[in-house]
């Protein structure tokens, strides 16, 4: 059986791309950190791919929004390979500030079409919209 392959995106600002590796990497994927614009270039390197990760942080400091700027890149230079990689069934995975670039860049399953205008916060354990 071949091994599963995954990619943990990362950006300006992302801090826990590295721990995130090391956790798939203990559950037996084979697993690289690829930052964001190699992607961009190269738009098929996500074929390769099983298992693409957002990870958390602070992509480019929430500077506009928690999850705006990566999502941003997403949905102008990577919307297409990202949704084939959906559609083909693969798993997507985003953590924390990743999580709201899945809600922000339009990919998150059930709320494709209204989710952009979204954003989740925290209060009290709960999230918020």
């Amino acid at each position: 059986m071949a091994q599963i392959r995954a990619v943990v995106l990362r950006a300006a600002g992302i801090n826990c791309d590295m721990e995130t590796e090391y956790a798939l990497e203990l559950a037996g994927a084979k697993t690289e950190r690829v930052h964001i614009n190699r992607l961009i270039e190269e738009k098929t390197a996500l074929d390769q791919y099983q298992i693409m990760v957002f990870p958390g942080g602070f992509s480019y400091g929430d500077d506009v929004a928690a999850g705006k700027i990566l999502a941003n890149q997403v949905v102008h230079h990577l919307y297409e390979p990202v949704q084939k990689f959906i559609d083909d069934g693969k798993l997507v995975l985003g953590i924390c500030n990743g999580f709201q670039v899945l809600v922000k860049a339009g990919i998150l399953p059930g709320l494709r079409k209204v989710q952009a205008q979204r954003t989740l916060r925290l209060r009290s354990g709960q999230a918020q919209r």
